[in-house]
């Protein structure tokens, strides 16, 4: 069940009720575990742009200005995001 239907079964149901309450729970879980795991990807993503960029301090780059640098690492997370999205609500559905 997605974010979304979750919380449309809450206010069907009821938002004070024990199965709304437990649907905001479960839809609070889900969005939780989404976080972190788009949080880790990204994380492992970047670090190995920075192993394939050897030589290359991406922040320090966009410290400095440099936009060719900033739209790659734009473009990397970007399509992490794009991958993962369809993953993280598989998983976040199945234990939910």
């Amino acid at each position: 069940m997605q974010l979304s239907g979750c919380i449309g079964k809450a206010a069907s149901v009821g938002l004070l009720s024990l199965d709304g309450l437990l649907a905001i729970g479960a839809a609070l879980v889900q969005l939780i575990l989404g976080i972190v795991l788009s949080i880790a990807a990204i994380y492992l993503a970047l670090n190995i742009l920075d192993k394939l960029t050897k030589g290359v301090d991406e922040f320090e780059e966009i410290k400095k200005g440099n936009v060719a640098v900033a739209l790659e690492m734009a473009g990397v997370i970007i399509a992490v995001a794009v991958i993962i999205q369809s993953g993280v609500l598989g998983i976040t559905a199945a234990l939910i």
